[in-house]
């Protein structure tokens, strides 16, 4: 009778989730953990609003193709509020068993942040990890390791001296509409300074890297961002860099167009168990989870397995008219698929 009602619980709390079309990747389930929403910070929503913009905010591409969706606010803290609620959801998923298989969490821009937070927090609490086994985590877009623009939307919020015009114009058209002094949610936590001491200890989940340098907002983001950046999250976040730093590439051997070339401003190291896997020079923040097709991919790790996920791109290399004889590597094909549709096709095998 104990497991016949702990079992039904379980089913309730799931049907609490997001819910979603049942679907897997290499036959895994997978969790979705999405990322910042601005308008929480004006509007904050109640659960059941946060359970429906969290399916909307994967409609695009992968909310047909996960068995559950996690909702979390963006007007909380990650140790604190947006914490309680992902612990729930997780404790719930251990209970019915959804990843007792084996799963893969998908995340983007400031889910990384958040699952990196509860993914060191399992064992605290009595989470049982042969119950909620968790494969590999993909992140696109990450902001594991914080962006620019949220000390600018602070600075901007709290009205600082040395904020200016330029600068309230490019959050304004980030967030879509001016910030208000203490109520910047996790804003605080995507501040470099702040998301860098947050769970940075030995990670024991490959976290699989998908990173961009395109333009969005019409660009008036990027001045305020360091490095090259998706203009929402620079590459040392998207990278899983080891270190904050103006970087123009993953990677020292190849730039985000697919040129081989030496780069010297890219990571001297990642976190340990992050992998940069693909890079798309015109591929936004949005971009990343969406359906937009017509941009050029390249790899960084190829051609390599974890926990059972295998990373085999088919890639093509030659020269182009642009390249000065230096040789370009893309993603075989790459272009006629948005940079989720090429993840997923290559990774469900």
């Amino acid at each position: 009778m104990k497991t016949t009602i702990r079992t039904f619980l379980a089913c309730l709390a799931l049907l609490s989730m997001a819910t979603v079309t049942q679907a897997k990747l290499a036959g895994k389930n997978v969790v979705l953990v999405h990322g910042f929403r601005a308008t929480d910070l004006r509007d904050h929503p109640g659960t059941s609003q946060l359970k429906s913009l969290a399916n909307q905010y994967w409609q695009a591409y992968w909310g047909a193709r996960a068995e559950a969706v996690i909702y979390w606010s963006s007007d909380q803290r990650v140790s604190g509020v947006i914490k309680d609620q992902v612990k729930a959801q997780f404790k719930a998923l251990e209970s019915a068993g959804t990843c007792a298989s084996g799963c893969v969490i998908v995340t983007h821009s400031t889910g990384d942040l958040v699952t990196r937070y509860a993914l060191s927090k399992l064992g605290q609490w009595g989470i049982s990890t042969s119950r909620f086994r968790i494969l590999a985590v993909l992140d696109f877009a990450g902001a594991g390791g914080g962006t620019e623009i949220a000390d600018t939307a602070v600075a901007v919020s709290e009205g600082s001296g040395w904020v200016n015009s330029a600068m309230k114009a490019a959050v304004n058209t980030f967030m879509g509409f001016t910030p208000t002094k203490g109520q910047m949610g996790v804003l605080y936590d995507l501040q470099p300074a702040n998301a860098r001491n947050l769970a940075t200890g030995s990670n024991s989940y490959p976290r699989l890297r998908f990173a961009g340098t395109g333009w969005q907002y019409a660009g008036v983001t990027k001045p305020f961002i360091s490095g090259a950046d998706d203009s929402v999250v620079p590459l040392h976040s998207a990278c899983g860099a080891a270190s904050q730093g103006s970087y123009d590439s993953c990677s020292k051997s190849v730039q985000p167009n697919g040129v081989i070339t030496s780069v010297s401003k890219a990571p001297g190291s990642l976190w340990y168990n992050h992998y940069a896997v693909l890079m798309g020079e015109k591929t936004n923040h949005g971009d990343a989870i969406s359906n937009t097709t017509g941009n050029e991919l390249t790899t960084v790790s190829n051609n390599f397995s974890r926990n059972g996920i295998t990373v085999d791109f088919a890639t093509t290399t030659s020269t182009k008219w642009w390249s000065w004889g230096k040789q370009v590597r893309w993603v075989k094909n790459g272009s006629s698929y948005s940079m989720s549709a090429n993840v997923y096709n290559t990774l469900n095998n």
